[in-house]
């Protein structure tokens, strides 16, 4: 009964001390976007509501990049309080080790790191689409929004489609050129006025077929139905932002590519950058943990500091990781959780070398 107790009185005065970390960080970010975006709301003449509406949709996102801040710096407030108002020594006392007292912390990281998870991929991502899609509204005329420009696919190994642009309201795209490869030489290549799509297949116009093989065979042809694998909604995902995508359908999208033999290491760095990242609250909270009981007396100004020079370094870590998986540099898997992998170890191991 005392267990649960003291269990209630951890959990609230940690819970109680995130949620006004979380809220300053996000004004923050509030305040810095704001101060930003001023010049290019008076160019366009955007109303309050309109403002309003875009920040409000961008809230979401600032609680997820600040979410492992303010579980670090509520981790090491809330120890550091403890030791300063000798509740440790209390708790010591009463025969609870300090490793007891972590065990409602580390349930609290647990649970907080599934539902990051689900935050990020239900809320996050469809307010991303709504900011984009009123930034859109706002900011650029109806024609532009309609259309996708500089479009470049990988069908196969060896073929790639080059698009001028798209328009996805008449699924109707303009100066297209199709180019296959033998061991990166060219040795035949495409080029279209147009094609339209007719629910089914690509019907192409004004056609100029040219191989560049043995003999040289140029053939223009006028109308023509194109035998490629990709569909309209494929040139328009093309476009769309990860962060505007949730964990499965992004998964779906990048099974797509798989089977249609496309690039997709990006795409799966992303993909595995939604999961790490949701789970970085465990990994704060146990690293707060060893910061904070591995020197007793240090003071609550320096606490914080150790904590965000801490998640600093994750944060480089992590978007680092993530840069040389698009690279191809690191494996796809490891270019996001390896930051996860080694502050998690570390973690363990000064907790280890703490003493109870």
């Amino acid at each position: 009964m005392l267990l649960l107790l003291l269990d209630k009185y951890i959990v609230t005065s940690f819970i109680k001390k995130m949620i006004n970390i979380l809220s300053v960080f996000v004004i923050i970010f509030l305040v810095v976007d704001i101060i930003e975006d001023i010049d290019k709301f008076l160019d366009y003449s955007i109303t309050f509501k309109q403002i309003s509406m875009l920040y409000i949709y961008s809230i979401p996102q600032y609680i997820h990049i600040a979410f492992p801040m303010a579980i670090l710096i509520s981790t090491v407030m809330t120890f550091t309080i403890f030791q300063k108002n000798n509740e440790l020594t209390a708790f010591k006392a009463a025969g609870i080790s300090v490793y007891r007292l972590t065990v409602p912390f580390l349930v609290i990281g647990i649970f907080f790191s599934i539902g990051m998870f689900f935050f990020e991929n239900l809320i996050v991502t469809q307010s991303s689409t709504l900011k984009s899609t009123l930034e859109q509204k706002y900011f650029k005329n109806t024609k532009k929004r309609q259309i996708n420009n500089n479009i470049l696919v990988q069908l196969d190994q060896n073929q790639i489609i080059s698009i001028e642009n798209f328009n996805h309201r008449t699924n109707i795209a303009k100066n297209i050129s199709i180019q296959k490869f033998n061991e990166n030489i060219m040795i035949s290549r495409l080029d279209a006025e147009s094609m339209k799509w007719n629910n089914e297949s690509w019907i192409a116009k004004n056609i100029t077929f040219r191989s560049f093989e043995s003999n040289s065979i140029f053939l223009p042809i006028i109308d023509s139905t194109l035998k490629i694998n990709i569909n309209p909604m494929d040139l328009i995902e093309i476009n769309t932002k990860p962060n505007e995508m949730n964990y499965w359908a992004l998964n779906t999208f990048i099974n797509r590519l798989k089977n249609n033999g496309r690039e997709f290491r990006k795409w799966l760095v992303d993909l595995h950058f939604k999961t790490a990242f949701s789970f970085s609250s465990i990994l704060m909270i146990l690293f707060g943990i060893s910061l904070s009981i591995r020197k007793p007396r240090s003071n609550l100004l320096a606490g914080v500091g150790a904590s965000v020079f801490v998640i600093f370094i994750y944060y480089i870590m992590i978007k680092s990781g993530q840069t040389m998986g698009y690279k191809g540099i690191m494996n796809p898997f490891l270019s996001v959780w390896s930051a996860n992998i080694v502050f998690f170890l570390y973690g363990i191991y000064l907790l280890y070398k703490t003493r109870t």
